[in-house]
């Protein structure tokens, strides 16, 4: 409402200067169209209103950009830790955590017996009781 009422007295001002200047004899105008330097002048205060708007406007937007990124950025900080502990709190453990028989018995790639056995710090005696029951496991079906 109340930018209206300013964009209002602009128009205002505006129009009554145009009356002015058409009620004017135009031999005033015509000397100040004459002058020397009223071009000079005139691009001179365009150019300093326009960086004066520039330095101003540029903390202005960024004050409104940062109004409406913080709560952004807050609601997807919200989501990401509201996922994180529903998540954790799912007790369901992940597939490349579980060890079962086919995991030991692999024989496509041997490395991953390798990894298995080296990451769980088996001795000598239990790598060879675990072949043994896998053996009597295969053999029992």
């Amino acid at each position: 409402m109340a930018r209206k009422s300013q964009e209002n007295n602009t128009i205002d001002r505006l129009g009554s200067l145009v009356l002015r200047a058409a009620a004017g004899d135009d031999g005033a105008s015509q000397a100040a169209a004459e002058s020397p330097f009223l071009f000079t002048r005139v691009r001179a205060r365009i150019a300093e209103e326009e960086r004066r708007q520039s330095e101003v406007g540029s903390w202005f937007s960024l004050l409104l950009i940062a109004r409406r990124a913080v709560p952004a950025m807050a609601l997807i900080a919200l989501l990401a830790a509201t996922v994180m502990l529903w998540s954790s709190g799912s007790g369901v453990s992940p597939g490349w955590n579980r060890l079962d028989d086919e995991a030991l018995s692999d024989t496509r790639n041997p490395g991953v017996e390798q990894t298995v056995l080296s990451r769980n710090n088996l001795s000598r005696d239990d790598v060879f009781s675990l072949v043994l029951e896998q053996a009597n496991g295969r053999s029992g079906r």
